[in-house]
């Protein structure tokens, strides 16, 4: 292993990167891991901890050439079978106090809203995941942790769902739009909160942005509060392919190119 720089280690949920821990993490039914030490140890090699949406706004900052201005304010949202966000302002990461900022997943949109992963009701990832998503086309209620085990472990995906929607299948078509459209709503509120220079989505939805994509510009929109709001660009992250992979590479990138507090 002496060709290796060192380990990038890219997990769903929160993380103490100064520690090392995973805190939580939902997805993974982890809570206090304290996998990047493990890993050292074992290694003898640098190894750097990151969750997802951080490590692929890291990617997108770091690995795309060109864009520089648009780099330096912007939200990169990932969704998967959790959402979460890379906050990105003037050229730095967002972390929070506790080094946990980003979890947009769990903001609420409603008080008796669908169970979320994280055991509470109504956040917005318990209306956009892929989770979701695919609940909602096969009639399953993706709250009860028996179905959200089931849909872990079904053979049917999301390109599945997007392929069922381009052969004609209204319902699969429909499971989309209202992704897109609770996509859009939280958008709105991303607006609001951090005014980005753009939004770029990753995930396995954004293969299907030519059936959602308008709806989610609609949905964000009409419910931003300026101009400048209504006219930030709501992008899919085209042409990034295996974004968290790219963005477990960008933690050795940015150890030698970026400022102490974005890696």
């Amino acid at each position: 292993m002496t060709e290796c720089e060192g380990i990038g280690l890219v997990v769903p949920g929160m993380v103490d990167r100064r520690s090392g821990r995973i805190l939580n993490s939902p997805p993974l039914g982890w809570r206090n891991v304290d996998l990047r030490n493990m890993l050292a140890e074992a290694t003898g090699l640098p190894t750097f901890i990151e969750n997802s949406p951080i490590a692929c706004a890291l990617a997108h900052m770091w690995l795309r050439p060109g864009d520089a201005g648009a780099n330096d304010n912007f939200v990169y949202l990932s969704v998967s079978d959790g959402v979460g966000a890379g906050v990105v302002l003037d050229g730095e990461v967002l972390r929070g106090y506790g080094e946990t900022a980003g979890e947009l997943g769990h903001i609420p949109l409603s008080l008796e809203g669908p169970h979320c992963m994280c055991g509470l009701r109504g956040c917005w990832e318990a209306y956009t995941s892929n989770i979701a998503t695919r609940a909602r086309y096969l009639g399953m209620e993706a709250s009860m942790p028996e179905n959200r085990e089931a849909l872990r472990e079904t053979q049917f995906s999301m390109n599945d769902l997007m392929t069922r929607a381009r052969s004609g299948d209204s319902m699969a078509k429909a499971a989309l739009l209202e992704t897109g459209r609770y996509l859009g709503i939280g958008l709105a509120g991303i607006f609001a909160a951090f005014s980005p220079a753009r939004i770029v989505i990753g995930g396995e939805i954004t293969a299907a942005w030519d059936l959602i994509g308008d709806t989610v510009r609609h949905e964000a929109r009409q419910r931003a509060l300026t101009d400048i709001a209504r006219e930030t660009p709501i992008l899919p992250a085209t042409g990034e392919n295996f974004p968290r992979l790219r963005g477990a590479a960008a933690l050795l990138v940015a150890r030698q190119f970026a400022a102490p507090k974005v890696a």
